[in-house]
């Protein structure tokens, strides 16, 4: 008797799965390993220069809120180290902003080469910590 439930508990549950798998199958139906339009795009190369220098600025903004945050906390010539540093480091960066611009517009290779002038992108990732040496061999 148990086993003629569990039969048909099955037999119920694959009727009902078969409709909700083809579905997708249908030409109407929507795909949904497509994503709608607009939602979730990531823009592509080549990126026009305006577009480019709109969001490394947003990003240098927000970096120079959160070094400013951290300036507060810090004695007045920490913070004066730090803030030099900083606009060392924005320096470098904005340097390799320029040349990325100067045609108009920005390669893909040249979006990587102002991430590797970024201060963030030197350890190549996380968990790699520069100063650390390697374990002695055995």
């Amino acid at each position: 008797m148990r086993s003629a439930i569990v039969a048909t508990v099955l037999a119920l549950a694959t009727l009902a799965a078969v409709p909700a798998l083809a579905a997708p199958a249908m030409p109407d139906a929507p795909n949904r390993a497509h994503r709608a339009e607009g939602e979730g795009e990531r823009r592509h190369f080549p990126l026009p220069a305006a577009e480019f220098q709109a969001k490394v600025n947003a990003r240098q903004a927000r970096a120079r809120a959160h070094m400013e945050a951290r300036a507060a906390k810090l004695a007045a010539d920490e913070a004066k180290e730090l803030r030099a540093k900083f606009e060392a480091r924005i320096g470098k960066v904005n340097a390799e902003v320029a040349k990325a611009v100067a045609d108009g517009t920005v390669t893909k290779e040249e979006a990587k080469a102002v991430r590797d002038a970024s201060p963030h992108h030197r350890h190549g990732g996380h968990g790699h910590h520069g100063d650390r040496q390697a374990p002695p061999a055995r």
